[in-house]
């Protein structure tokens, strides 16, 4: 009856080890995060460029301000920004499939680089 349990042990060890074994080659790199990252930036740009126009143009309309004035004001909008009390506001749209991925990725690295 022991023997049978030591084998089915060893029987759970093999892929758990195998595993183990090929994490460090299945790891991302900075440059695949990086990329990732890219992609990110790009979709939210796409997002935010029609919030980007309507608050520019509001800003023209009501404001009666130079169209340069107001694009070079609203071109940051939605990105993240420092508050008062020192902390981070989040950006918009980092809830988009492509950045979702790259938060994961950037997870797994650090995660990666803290085992060693």
């Amino acid at each position: 009856m022991a023997l049978h349990s030591k084998s089915s042990v060893s029987w759970l060890l093999i892929p758990l080890v195998s595993l183990w074994v090929a994490a460090p080659a299945l790891s991302l790199t900075d440059n695949d995060v990086q990329k990732l990252q890219q992609k990110c930036e790009a979709a939210r740009s796409v997002a935010l460029e029609p919030i980007r126009a309507r608050k520019t143009q509001t800003c023209i309309d009501q404001q009666l301000r130079a169209r340069g004035h107001c694009e070079r004001y609203y071109t940051t909008y939605g990105n993240v920004s420092p508050r008062p009390g020192g902390g981070a506001a989040q950006g918009y749209f980092y809830d988009l499939p492509e950045c979702q991925a790259w938060l994961d990725a950037k997870d797994q690295l650090r995660a990666s680089r803290s085992r060693y």
